[in-house]
């Protein structure tokens, strides 16, 4: 059980491998590659594990301008395409492009465009989530409590396309692989999965089974025809969008023994919890083959996504204040995966398949709302109801932790070794001119590890 402020926990003591083994183990683990007893592969993922383990705060944040004493950053997606976009909505019922490779003076993102709440084509009410398409960054969507998805064109910034719906949307989500529908699922507070066509501009038809809102709802990475939803009716359920009984199961996350107490349950046909709580998060891990859910009441779980079978990985107990959609995030095909998840206000990392705590990441001062991983810079971006947006960095890519001083002085002291090198290895040149090489000079193995 982790303790709620964290104040006595080693940097990265629990887990194995530590980022500092990185640098010093980098000679020998290759020369395990060279010799085939390391895969390439866990080599290098292991190190981009290690990275993406190693975060540490930033002091780049988004040109919001005037925008921060009006607005916050309610959801953030970025697009995986180029994984240069962020596409951030708003409070006030607007949206915000961000351009995360162009680093402008002042340490902010420049912003590549935006719609300010109140004006033509926002939201009425919060920005509940926000999504790039996934094929492209030619198209995005949002959603808020007003009964509508929006389509936008992001060259324009207008919406090209409305979805009015008699509920109010929670969350939405577009699959990242379907090349045979174009189906967007938006969770509605009547308990109702929505699935809207962006082919056709209508909705095709209603998935209904949850007896609450539903919260969230989350595409497959592997299998474009399944859906995964959550609500506050405590239940995880799989559907099936070809099928005629869509609902293909629902999660069980209770320990059952077979007895006759639990026949007799089983015969009244009590509908499976997964969580004691309403669930407030999922999210796929990238290969498709894990799901993770996250209820208000701080309990983290792994599923198989085939099976529905509950993997019982005890990651502790996690704090949480909020009880609407919170967003988590996961590494990409790394050798451990690392799950990062919004606990008040700070970021607990965990290993996803040990359970392992790696690092508790704190720069807010209020309620974390979700967590965007970049797969291409394995920058980290969080956003909460303080309403900072927080860029954190792989310790290890940092550039320089060191002043201006210290720098120049370092380079000093190498150009000064340099010279000692080279000085040192004319004169052995010189010495062993008139003294022909033997096969056992030339074969010999001149590594040394002073130089190391």
């Amino acid at each position: 059980m982790l303790r709620e402020d964290f104040s006595d926990l080693p940097e990265l003591q629990l887990w194995g491998f530590k980022p500092q083994e990185v640098s010093l183990g980098t000679v020998r683990s290759l020369e395990r590659v060279r010799m085939g007893q390391l895969s390439s592969y866990h080599y290098r993922s292991a190190i981009n594990t290690a990275l993406a383990a190693s975060h540490v705060l930033s002091d780049i944040t988004p040109n919001q301008k005037e925008q921060i004493a009006k607005s916050f950053v309610t959801y953030a997606d970025l697009e995986l395409v180029d994984c240069q976009y962020l596409l951030c909505g708003l409070g006030d019922g607007g949206v915000a492009i961000y351009d995360t490779s162009d680093v402008q003076e002042g340490r902010v993102y420049k912003e590549v465009g935006s719609v300010q709440g109140g004006h033509r084509g926002s939201h009425r009410y919060q920005v509940e989530c926000a999504q790039w398409y996934p094929a492209d960054t030619g198209l995005f969507s949002t959603s808020s409590r007003d009964k509508k998805v929006k389509v936008w064109d992001p060259n324009y910034m207008k919406p090209v396309e409305l979805f009015t719906l008699n509920c109010h949307v929670l969350h939405h989500h577009m699959s990242p692989i379907a090349t045979k529908h174009s189906l967007l699922s938006a969770a509605g507070d009547t308990g109702e999965v929505i699935l809207c066509d962006l082919r056709t501009g209508s909705s095709t038809h209603r998935l209904v089974g949850h007896e609450g809102p539903v919260q969230m709802t989350q595409w497959s990475p592997r299998l474009q025809h399944i859906l995964a939803s959550a609500g506050r009716d405590h239940t995880v359920r799989l559907w099936d969008v070809r099928a005629g009984r869509a609902n293909l199961m629902i999660f069980d996350g209770e320990k059952k023994e077979e007895t006759q107490k639990s026949r007799l349950k089983k015969k009244l046909k009590k509908v499976p919890h997964a969580h004691k709580t309403s669930v407030t998060s999922l999210c796929y891990t990238s290969d498709g083959l894990w799901l993770l859910s996250f209820s208000y009441s701080g309990d983290l779980k792994l599923w198989n996504a085939s099976t529905g079978e509950n993997q019982n990985v005890d990651y502790g107990e996690i704090y949480t204040e909020i009880r609407r959609n919170l967003r988590m995030a996961v590494t990409h095909c790394m050798y451990p995966d690392l799950v990062f998840i919004p606990c008040k206000s700070k970021i607990v990392v965990y290993e996803i398949h040990s359970g392992n705590l790696v690092n508790v990441l704190k720069g807010h001062f209020s309620s974390v709302l979700g967590v965007v991983y970049n797969p291409s810079s394995m920058n980290l971006y969080s956003f909460s109801t303080d309403r900072a947006f927080i860029t954190w960095v792989p310790k290890r890519l940092l550039t320089s932790d060191l002043s201006e001083e210290e720098e120049e002085e370092e380079e000093k002291e190498e150009e000064e070794e340099k010279k000692k090198k080279k000085r040192g290895s004319t004169g052995h040149q010189k010495q062993n001119t008139n003294t022909p090489a033997t096969k056992q000079q030339v074969t010999q193995d001149s590594w040394s590890s002073d130089e190391d």
